[in-house]
């Protein structure tokens, strides 16, 4: 991974309500432990991590999204690969262990850089 890798996430449906992303779908859930979960876009292309993530999986999707590893830093995060058994493109956005205020403050921002590129997959 390089600061121009493209960290791809899936966002659920509820994450994506008429037509409007929310920032939402760039928070980690308390589960994550900081950690949100993205595809490493040096590994997988959107339409491959797409295709991982609602067939093998079976998960809901409503299209990716996209921030760099470089924009990332820019706000203070930092993204890592994480291969995984069943998923070696898993990677993360680590927020650490910020209070869940600073979080929604940088999910906001990670939207409004992922919306800069628009969905990437499906068009």
């Amino acid at each position: 991974m390089n600061d121009k890798t493209l960290l791809l996430r899936q966002v659920h449906p509820t994450f994506f309500q008429d037509g409007l992303l929310t920032s939402q779908a760039f928070m980690p859930f308390p589960k994550d432990n900081g950690q949100l979960s993205v595809y490493d876009g040096d590994q997988a292309t959107p339409e491959q991590s797409f295709v991982h993530y609602t067939v093998d999986f079976g998960f809901l999707s409503a299209g990716v999204w996209a921030v760099t590893s470089g924009e990332c830093g820019n706000i203070g995060l930092s993204s890592h690969p994480d291969p995984i058994e069943g998923s070696p493109a898993h990677a993360y956005i680590d927020f650490g262990s910020r209070a869940e205020k600073d979080c929604r403050k940088l999910a906001k921002r990670l939207k409004e850089l992922a919306l800069s590129r628009d969905r990437l997959h499906p068009l």
